[in-house]
């Protein structure tokens, strides 16, 4: 066999395998995802963005409700200390709050652009320590039927 129909040789059983392949892929009726572009009116108003560096973590196996709150703490204002029956995901729009959560209770303070997740359950306190308004977008994610959100919780912390 001469060298060049070694080079035909080689050529030919990798086009022969992707050819058997491709014979393989559209009998089995699988397909290329298409995208498909948005059609009609649509608008989007993004709310908030925060970069969120707490770990989350959620399951949820039962009917839940999704709340979405604009929450505004003004100068001086602060939560008290509470919990929620489930998770909570925030984002601060303007301003800077202080989060403590127990049972480290170190300050945390979050400024606009920043974002943070409390675990339902987990006793906290938000405080605005600041000399204007912060403004923040609140989700929680509750079991179906909740009503109330907020759960006032004993003072952690030995302090605020």
């Amino acid at each position: 066999m001469d060298s060049s129909n070694r080079i035909v040789g080689r050529v030919k059983r990798p086009v022969a395998l992707v050819a058997m392949a491709w014979a393989a892929v559209s009998l089995a009726g699988v397909t290329a995802a298409i995208a498909t572009p948005q059609s009609g009116g649509i608008s989007r108003n993004e709310l908030a963005v925060g970069k969120v560096t707490d770990k989350i973590d959620i399951q949820r196996s039962d009917p839940s409700d999704f709340h979405i709150q604009n929450l505004i703490l003004d100068p001086g204002a602060n939560s008290g200390w509470h919990t929620h029956p489930g998770p909570e995901y925030s984002v601060v729009k303007a301003g800077e709050v202080v989060l403590q959560r127990s049972p480290a209770c170190d300050p945390i303070t979050v400024t606009a652009g920043q974002g943070f997740f409390n675990p339902g359950g987990m006793p906290h306190i938000a405080h605005n320590d600041s000399s204007a308004p912060a403004e923040l977008y609140v989700t929680y994610t509750v079991p179906a039927g909740a009503t109330n959100l907020r759960l006032d919780a004993d003072q952690q912390c030995g302090g605020k």
